[in-house]
């Protein structure tokens, strides 16, 4: 899998990266429940990224990343064509169980989703 970097710092290689793009629309009903909608912007990119198995300390870096820059940051991720760096903000964060190993806690899976701006 390829690097990924989150306000220029490199993080921890994730397991899956998934990227998709959506429209943002404003949309109402006339008085006859018709539908209408406009495009306000096209084509905005999310991220979803996933991490297998990351330490503690490697969960808390990204973290401590997010916090500090909040709420906006540069990210930089693989996508076809080269990497790209685009203005994004932390949506959901979730993270599975952790166990250890080697006396080491890992943390199963932490998914994050990251949104332009």
């Amino acid at each position: 899998m390829a690097d990924i970097y989150i306000a220029g710092t490199k993080v921890a290689r994730p397991a899956k990266i998934k990227t998709g793009r959506f429209d943002l629309t404003k949309s109402s009903r006339t008085a006859s429940g018709k539908m209408t909608m406009e495009v306000i912007r096209a084509g905005v990119r999310r991220v979803d990224v996933e991490w297998s198995y990351i330490t503690d300390a490697e969960y808390e870096a990204i973290l401590d990343l997010l916090a500090a820059h909040k709420p906006f940051f540069s990210f930089r991720y693989p996508e076809a064509g080269g990497d790209v760096t685009m203005t994004v903000y932390a949506g959901d964060i979730n993270a599975g169980l952790w166990h250890t190993v080697g006396g080491v806690r890992r943390w199963e899976s932490v998914s994050i989703a990251f949104i332009e701006q």
